[in-house]
């Protein structure tokens, strides 16, 4: 059961406990539940996620949580747009022949479809649905490793998986994530997913990081890193302010793509 939020505005009590509850509602779900227009509930979100009691997304919003991500379906439609802008200019930075990991995500799956531009590359990936847009294309070398199969996002984890991955030293390395706190702190929900990511960071040539401008609002609670050790942040917004410094101080490549 999910605590009780009280506002002092009783419609906002209603749709952020309803959010709550779901963990993720639709535009139109909201404004039928609350009998409203789907207008005022855009303007509603929108109030809401800027005292950080929701998360926007496209076409709905989601509950804040520390510990659960979205489910990978809800995340596949949340912030399309921007995560397609992403996306394109991860791709555009790839060179051709070039070794890239690409980690589970549904971004990263988004990212897999640009990559279909570039040539000749070796990809490692645990994600199964990565694994599937790229193995198709006849000059890519796309490996993924053995271990435990996971149903709700095809992402592969485990101690078989964590050995494969260490066995590389790629390129690039391209990952999204759950949070970024504005002490540069990098936040996840899963720790065996995070646990593979940190293993290639830490050989890795370059590290990419995908992050929607709601990353700099939510919070997760695995640690995954600090941005000040990777090669580029790719976000649709300018980052908050003490984060920028961060970035600036540490050479930190800030590509905002909106």
């Amino acid at each position: 059961m999910v605590d009780t939020v009280i506002i002092g505005n009783p419609r906002h009590e209603r749709l952020v406990n309803y959010v709550n509850e779901k963990g993720y509602a639709s535009v139109e779900e909201l404004a039928s539940a609350l009998d409203v227009s789907a207008q005022t509930i855009r303007r509603d979100i929108k109030r809401l996620a800027a005292q950080k009691l929701l998360i926007r997304h496209h076409g709905g919003a989601g509950r804040c949580s520390s510990v659960v991500n979205l489910d990978y379906e809800v995340r596949q439609v949340s912030e399309t747009e921007e995560k397609e802008a992403i996306a394109e200019a991860i791709a555009s930075s790839i060179s051709d022949n070039s070794t890239v990991f690409v980690s589970i995500g549904s971004t990263t799956e988004i990212i897999a479809n640009h990559l279909l531009k570039r040539s000749g590359l070796r990809v490692i990936t645990n994600s199964l649905r990565v694994a599937n847009v790229l193995y198709s294309k006849p000059d890519f070398d796309v490996m993924v490793p053995g271990g435990k199969l996971r149903s709700n996002n095809s992402g592969i984890i485990g101690t078989t998986a964590l050995e494969f991955v260490k066995k590389f030293r790629v390129d690039y390395l391209i990952t999204s994530l759950g949070s970024i706190d504005t002490d540069g702190t990098m936040l996840d929900y899963d720790f065996n997913e995070v646990a593979i990511v940190q293993a290639v960071m830490s050989t890795a040539r370059n590290t990419f990081i995908a992050a929607d401008a709601t990353k700099f609002s939510t919070s997760a609670a695995v640690e995954l890193g600090n941005i000040k050790d990777v090669t580029a942040l790719f976000t649709d917004k300018e980052p908050p302010t003490d984060l920028v410094k961060i970035l600036n101080s540490n050479n930190v490549q800030l590509n905002v793509v909106m």
